[in-house]
């Protein structure tokens, strides 16, 4: 081990250690001076790689204001269209079925969501005003697409309204939505297609409630709604709704970095406390806010509302479990939950909103057939969006030593094969 420890100190390349540590005659005052000179670089070094390290534990990202809109995929918005309430269809099924009458209320506040989740079934009579198997019912009653819409139109193209608004489920119960992801018939704009932007018209043959969401979404009562709230439309009605777009996407590079570092979630991704009974294909806010509502009915009541999209594991609530739901509405909607934001999302805004309702004698026998009619377009595309893009990674640490490295030892990786090399491979004497 001498031998080689003065052979290393003979032809090592790294400054000041030959001078300290060859074993080879050396002036002791040369070989203090080396020492002392090698102690304060590795101290001085120790210092600026602790701050390096505090640098790449804190925060792994920023974000920046990108400009370059021409390259810009903007989502035209989803648009979800529910029933809203009873137009007799309960009534219709009841005297197609031979039930008796004192079932109608029930079946009104099955069918339909309620924000107290229930009025007769609270205190109803098994069999007499109300039943245990109902859910055939509700899909009996609520109102098919093709029954609830007709006539619609994008970019001026008509089209059949029930082939692109796709049944889907919400905590509403089963809707119509246009442009979902969910679906896999999104449609993005850009300025590489022409100035003009595409238009969605569409019409409703009953009173509906209407939301203008993100095709990421899954709507539910707790989702943001650039609307303020969820619009129930009456007949016979004119909407015209113009939104602008908010995009914030993710590069690539943020992709190894752990979801607390970027702090947002990427579709395939999930929540870790959600595993039990995940059971969604893509993840995104909404997505999750609707999952943690559902965790928290079954938490109370041990059930959730049958108008609920199914979370695997967790049943539907009976009538009489849908007391339970309303005495905790409260908590329901209070409740928190630890869901990250989407890595590539896109919010709108309202930009402006025309609502004219037709009533009494201006209803004339064409609107009453026409029904309400809606228009969803984008105001413009957007000329900036937010990017989050990594600020620390792996490849900047390695930079980072290496220049401390070289800059108090004057060393490299190629030093450090040189170690290797003179310590390790056997040498002729």
């Amino acid at each position: 081990m001498l031998n080689k420890l003065n052979y290393f100190g003979d032809n090592t390349s790294l400054h000041g250690v030959r001078h300290a540590f060859s074993l080879s005659y050396i002036s002791p005052y040369k070989k203090i001076f080396w020492i002392i000179v090698l102690t304060a670089c590795g101290f001085c070094a120790s210092v600026i790689l602790q701050s390096i390290m505090a640098l790449y534990s804190g925060e792994a990202v920023s974000y920046l204001m990108d400009t370059n809109y021409i390259n810009f995929e903007t989502p035209f918005p989803a648009v979800t269209i529910c029933q809203s309430g009873d137009t007799g269809q309960t009534k219709n099924y009841i005297a197609k079925n031979n039930l008796p009458k004192s079932l109608t209320s029930f079946f009104k506040d099955a069918s339909f969501w309620y924000l107290k989740y229930c009025k007769t079934s609270c205190t109803c009579q098994i069999n007499v005003t109300c039943v245990e198997d109902f859910l055939d019912a509700v899909r009996s009653i609520r109102s098919p697409c093709s029954e609830l819409m007709t006539d619609c139109w994008f970019g001026g193209k008509h089209f059949a309204c029930c082939e692109r608004f796709i049944p889907t489920p919400t905590e509403y119960g089963v809707c119509f939505t246009f442009n979902s992801r969910l679906n896999g018939n999104v449609t993005t704009l850009s300025r590489r297609d022409g100035p003009v932007l595409p238009t969605l018209i569409y019409t409703v043959l009953e009173k509906f409630e209407i939301r203008v969401h993100s095709p990421e979404d899954m709507v539910s009562v707790a989702m943001e709604n650039p609307l303020g709230q969820a619009m129930t439309i009456p007949l016979v009605t004119d909407l015209e709704m113009i939104f602008k777009a908010d995009i914030t996407t993710s590069d690539k590079s943020i992709t190894p970095l752990s979801p607390a570092a970027r702090t947002c979630l990427f579709p395939s991704e999930k929540p870790d406390w959600t595993a039990a009974h995940w059971n969604f294909s893509r993840y995104s806010f909404s997505t999750c806010m609707l999952y943690c509502r559902a965790l928290a009915q079954y938490h109370y009541c041990n059930c959730t509302h049958h108008l609920m999209p199914a979370i695997r594991g967790l049943p539907y609530c009976g009538p009489h479990e849908i007391q339970c739901l309303s005495h905790h509405k409260e908590q329901f909607m209070n409740h928190e939950c630890e869901c990250p934001m989407a890595c590539d999302e896109v919010n709108y805004k309202l930009v402006h909103i025309y609502n004219v309702r037709y009533s009494g004698d201006d209803v004339s026998e064409t609107l009453k057939a026409r029904g309400t009619r809606g228009v969803v377009r984008l105001a413009e595309l957007p000329n900036s969006m937010v990017r989050r893009v990594e600020i620390r990674h792996t490849l900047g640490l390695v930079v980072d030593i290496g220049g401390v490295a070289g800059v108090f030892f004057g060393a490299s990786l190629l030093g450090a094969l040189e170690i290797f090399y003179l310590f390790c491979i056997r040498r002729s004497s």
